[in-house]
């Protein structure tokens, strides 16, 4: 059973910049050289004046991110008896339980922690049988919300059929490959799922060295 090269994929997305909890040293550098061209507020001598108050009365934070307790439930407890998501197979096993008798092309993702347990499954693109889109944005958004380490994308062929990639599927990994690696979030694979309710067959891009 083939594991994914963490290690690999680290180097790949950090670089020879940092290891990934610090900002990259180029960045870094840059960030010096702006702020010696900015002259410090206040401009004097005059220690600024810092005023603090209590919450606002009624206009406060007000966007929250919930997750649905019963279906997190479920999918922890299959999560927890599959253990970490360090092979296909196991992204898989998870995924045929997730996504059942859908009959739509659906496109998601898999959130994982440092140790590559999942932390949250989320659907980001819904089409037809034959056609979904795969938005970049809202997936990235889902992976950064959850403060995810690492991710699986998760695409959905209910064909009938074996699983297998379309030029627009390889495209779209490329695409999402760039990415993730801009906001320094491993792409672990793209794991597409084919077949019917009582045949499942999986592509990973990962397994068949296209990512």
């Amino acid at each position: 059973m083939k594991s994914y090269d963490i290690g690999a994929l680290r180097r790949r997305v950090v670089g020879d910049d940092g290891c990934g909890c610090h900002e990259p040293v180029a960045a870094r550098q840059v960030a010096e050289r702006t702020a010696k061209k900015v002259a410090p507020y206040p401009a004097s001598n005059t220690e600024p004046i810092v005023m603090s108050a209590g919450k606002g009365s009624k206009c406060q934070p007000f966007l929250i991110v919930q997750k649905d307790a019963a279906r997190f439930a479920a999918c922890n407890a299959l999560a927890e008896e599959i253990g970490p998501l360090n092979t296909p197979k196991k992204a898989f096993r998870l995924l045929m339980d997730a996504i059942g008798d859908e009959v739509n092309e659906v496109f998601g993702i898999v959130t994982l922690d440092l140790h590559l347990r999942m932390k949250s499954i989320a659907e980001t693109g819904r089409g037809e049988p034959a056609a979904v889109m795969a938005p970049i944005v809202p997936t990235l958004q889902a992976a950064l919300i959850d403060g995810a380490y690492a991710v699986i994308l998760t695409h959905v062929h209910p064909s009938g059929i074996k699983a297998e990639p379309s030029q627009a599927d390889k495209d779209t990994t490329k695409a999402f490959a760039k990415a993730f690696e801009t906001v320094n979030v491993i792409l672990l694979d793209h794991v597409i799922v084919g077949g019917d309710v009582k045949k499942r067959s999986y592509f990973s891009f990962a397994e068949a060295g296209l990512l």
